[in-house]
């Protein structure tokens, strides 16, 4: 159905998830990042707003709820938001430097309603730190710890853990894996480095970019995670970690990697207390005028698609990555003579 829905331009489907950023609001200034800040913390959506959005996402059909910032545990009403996504039935996924997750926040999360802690780690010590903050991968990696010591015998919930592919990282990728593996962190994916991650539009080269001979050496890191036998993680490949090499080259093109952003994935942001949906392109709709529904459906919505299906720069990004309805080919199972849902 996204297959067909991306022919047509429209979604004949839901979405599988629906992102909130509930605060622009974070503990960290990290150097790849335009978010912190963005916005003031008067603007946020309240409490009943975010609500309402779950309300529209569950009658919607979404099954997961993505909650990010800035950083998420800087909100009060966090685990509130969480029981109430659960109880109309959705899977809650938060974001987090995990810098502020000590012994009593971690007892919380063990207790809470939340079904995924994804980490945003971007290299060993000294390299994450570099990007983060001093301090800040000790704090991280003491908290995939204490909520790993928290799950054998309890409620069962899953850690992640997400690096940003950058040319200080590069030689690291392979023993960040091995990290992740021996901290029992249940999936790892590696994301692409973007100009801007406040405004996707913006496609300059970035500092931190991939070059010259790490170009080489991103490719032999990749192989080796791949050809490596790991005892838990998960390596998560959507997109393939291959189509890396080409994005950092310059030579990925569209026929390399299908976008679905417009299908996959709702993103709702805010300015001025109103809840809005957007895309990578631009706002498709005020929640506080129209259902979530509609604005999925919308006029604006239908540009916007039409906006990324031309985007002569793919960004690779996961959140609009699905392969599995990315051709005929894999809709029908017959990618590698694995069955695969399309």
């Amino acid at each position: 159905m996204f297959w067909l829905s991306r022919k047509i331009n429209y979604p004949l489907f839901p979405p599988e998830a629906v992102q909130i950023s509930l605060s622009y609001r974070c503990n960290l200034r990290c150097r790849m990042c335009s978010i912190a800040g963005l916005l003031p913390a008067e603007e946020e959506l309240s409490t009943e707003q975010v609500y309402r959005v779950i309300d529209e996402a569950a009658g919607y059909g979404a099954k997961e709820l993505i909650l990010t910032g800035g950083e998420p545990f800087l909100r009060e009403d966090l685990f509130n938001i969480c029981d109430y996504s659960h109880a109309r039935g959705l899977r809650n996924i938060v974001t987090t430097n995990g810098v502020l997750i000590g012994q009593g926040l971690a007892q919380r999360i063990a207790g809470s309603n939340l079904d995924h802690i994804h980490f945003s780690i971007d290299g060993l010590e000294n390299t994450n730190d570099y990007y983060r903050g001093k301090g800040a991968f000790g704090k991280a990696v003491e908290a995939i710890k204490l909520l790993d010591s928290k799950r054998p015998g309890g409620r069962h919930f899953s850690l992640g853990m997400a690096l940003t592919v950058m040319d200080e990282n590069v030689p690291e990728l392979y023993e960040v894996v091995k990290l992740a593996d021996g901290l029992n962190v249940d999936v790892i994916n590696f994301q692409p480095l973007i100009s801007d991650n406040a405004n996707f539009i913006e496609r300059k080269i970035p500092q931190n970019w991939v070059t010259g001979d790490r170009i080489t050496l991103l490719k032999e890191q990749i192989e080796k995670i791949e050809d490596s036998a790991w005892k838990h993680v998960f390596i998560l490949k959507e997109p393939q970690l291959r189509l890396l090499v080409k994005y950092y080259e310059g030579a990925l093109k569209k026929t390399d990697w299908v976008c679905f952003g417009g299908f996959k994935t709702v993103f709702i942001c805010f300015s001025k207390k109103e809840p809005l949906v957007y895309t990578c392109h631009g706002i498709c709709g005020n929640l506080n005028k129209a259902s979530l529904k509609d604005a999925w459906r919308s006029k604006e919505a239908r540009q916007l698609r039409r906006h990324s299906e031309k985007c002569q720069k793919p960004c690779l990004q996961s959140c609009y990555s699905r392969e599995s309805s990315s051709s005929l080919r894999n809709v029908f199972g017959i990618c590698g003579g694995k069955e695969k849902n399309g």
